[in-house]
């Protein structure tokens, strides 16, 4: 009975244990992050809640050994006075795997100030991130050599564009997609077209297909929560070379959209390209830097494309809707989206 006793008081003391543990590792992140955000707004020098004042954070993704990170938010709102209803506290979508960070940006001088969890503790880098310094050559290699690495794209294109007061719509895309560029303000540029020219009815919903798959397609689930695992959204890879005997002009098809009814059996859509001459031409960014044949290793790569996304963010809607080309219409039975997200989209919908 005695040596029962005593192995039921053993296993009674185990959760006891773990919880204690668990709660003194997440005391302790806890008071880094906020010593570090402390240290962070020092930096910026300013008080909080000034609406100079950007927090972007990865917080509810990242995570710190394998622990959550979602009790950042609270942590970040105290210290910075952001909050996501001010538009001013932004939660950015990365991999689980990848370790908690925060970047506090000010629009005014564009001093940024980039912290992330190392192992031990939070490191920091302050960058200057205004448009004349990041946005050279020689600025973004600097920078990106430093603490904030890969996600210099990612805090930069969200920030600068965040700076001229964008729409809320476009911004939540980018923090889903993990920054911005003209390919997902293309997708943004998309969705109000459709709501323009193809609007929902009664029992309607979009079903999209973007092909090939690229970043148009997530501003279109965000926007419209048209998700894979819904039957909403569909990507699929297609080669230049079928996709040019689709092309209008220099304008290749992107997406097929269309908007079903089953209940009453009926599928009404377009097809719909993006004139990318057209927006470098208003934009003034260079097609040698835009489709660099160097790659991510260009730094002008990553440039072209915050400067871009910058200058689309700024038009005014109609403006926008200029660059979307309507290249087909077409119409049949609610089968029909079946049967273009089956294949390559724009044979089926050519031979309608």
């Amino acid at each position: 009975m005695k040596r029962k006793l005593n192995l039921l008081v053993a296993l009674a003391a185990v959760p006891l244990f773990l919880l204690v543990t668990h709660d003194g590792w997440a005391q302790g992140w806890t008071a880094k992050a906020q010593e570090a955000l402390v240290k962070a707004m020092a930096e910026m020098a300013l008080s909080p809640g000034d609406p100079r004042l950007l927090a972007l954070t990865n917080a509810g993704f990242g995570q710190i050994g394998s622990q959550s990170t979602e009790a950042f938010w609270d942590i970040a709102g105290k210290e910075t006075g952001c909050s996501p209803g001010a538009r001013s506290l932004l939660p950015v979508h990365t991999s689980v795997q990848e370790p908690l960070w925060c970047a506090l940006y000010r629009k005014d001088t564009g001093k940024m100030v980039f912290f992330k969890w190392t192992g031990d503790g939070f490191g920091q880098q302050v960058i200057d991130a205004s448009p004349e310094k990041i946005l050279s050559p020689e600025g973004w290699k600097a920078a990106s050599a430093g603490l904030v690495g890969k996600n210099l794209f990612s805090v930069v294109s969200i920030s600068l564009t965040w700076a001229i007061n964008p729409p809320w719509t476009l911004l939540l895309a980018s923090t889903f997609h993990d920054h911005l560029c003209p390919g997902l303000n293309a997708g943004y540029i998309f969705a109000e077209y459709l709501m323009d020219r193809l609007p929902l009815g009664p029992g309607e919903q979009y079903v999209t297909v973007t092909a090939p798959g690229k970043c148009p397609a997530d501003a279109l689930q965000v926007l419209f929560n048209t998700t894979g695992g819904k039957g909403g959204g569909y990507v699929m890879a297609i080669g230049n070379d079928l996709l040019a005997n689709y092309s209008k002009g220099a304008v290749q098809p992107s997406i097929v959209a269309m908007k079903v009814n089953r209940k009453s059996d009926a599928c009404e859509g377009m097809v719909l390209g993006f004139d990318w001459d057209k927006v470098m031409a208003d934009t003034g960014i260079k097609r040698e830097h835009l489709f660099s044949k160097e790659g991510p290793s260009d730094p002008w790569f990553w440039i072209s494309r915050v400067k871009a996304s910058a200058e689309l963010a700024k038009m005014p809607r109609e403006r926008l809707l200029g660059y979307a080309v309507e290249m087909k219409r077409f119409s049949g039975k609610a089968g029909l989206a079946d049967k273009v997200a089956s294949g390559d989209p724009y044979a089926v919908v050519w031979n309608q």
